[in-house]
């Protein structure tokens, strides 16, 4: 399945808004888009379907992105209405959690990897398991076995570029259909779905909890 392919081309933005307020809007970005424009690509990312949100509500905010998705990657984005609201998001850890499908034989069916993620060498977007890269930390547990695939859930305790990819490929069991760190090919839509976002509301104080189920195109794959 080619990336540029993968979106829904009947895509409801109102319907992928999972929490909102005045100062918070959190939405579930579905695989194959880009959360920011690029020089390549405007008018179909997430930052410009929020744009287009805004216009049509009569919403007089700006766009400050406070998380990240890889384009193949689907799940919640967060975004703030006001940059002090982005700032005070940015100086605490934010609970995130994913749902992965993998393939190959875990280690154990509950475990913590450890390991320095750096760029690799003579590429720009692939990353690499090195001495030399930053602390990373990712936890995992296995939630469900269909054959020759795993379940999982995934937290995140640094934000490392591609960091679950690595981590999961760097102990044998890189994520179902990604193409980059598992079987060479064409980049696609690998099985990673951002379902849960746990943090304190910068303005209200209050710990909001914010979850979206994993979609029907990789339920098909671990259910059916």
């Amino acid at each position: 399945m080619n990336c540029r392919h993968s979106i829904d081309m009947d895509f409801n933005f109102s319907q992928a808004v999972f929490y909102e307020d005045e100062y918070l809007l959190i939405v579930n970005k579905p695989a194959g888009m880009l959360v920011h424009p690029t020089v390549k690509e405007d008018g179909s990312t997430l930052y410009n379907y929020v744009a287009r949100y805004y216009d049509s509500n009569g919403l007089l905010h700006n766009i400050h992105p406070v998380s990240r998705l890889d384009r193949n990657t689907s799940g919640l984005v967060i975004f703030a209405k006001e940059p002090q609201i982005q700032f005070l998001l940015s100086q605490q850890e934010v609970i995130k959690k994913y749902l992965g499908i993998v393939t190959g034989a875990l280690p154990a069916v509950k475990g913590k990897i450890e390991a320095p993620i750096a760029r690799k060498e003579g590429s720009i977007i692939e990353r690499c398991v090195s001495p030399s890269g930053k602390y990373a930390r990712t936890d995992y547990t296995l939630l469900k076995r269909q054959g020759q695939l795993s379940l999982l859930e995934l937290q995140l305790h640094t934000g490392r570029t591609h960091q679950i990819r690595v981590h999961l490929a760097h102990i044998g069991c890189p994520l179902y259909n990604d193409n980059l760190y598992g079987m060479p090919g064409p980049q696609s839509r690998h099985a990673l779905h951002a379902y849960y976002l746990g943090f304190r509301h910068p303005a209200t104080a209050k710990f909001l909890e914010i979850s979206c189920a994993l979609p029907s195109d990789l339920l098909k794959i671990i259910y059916y």
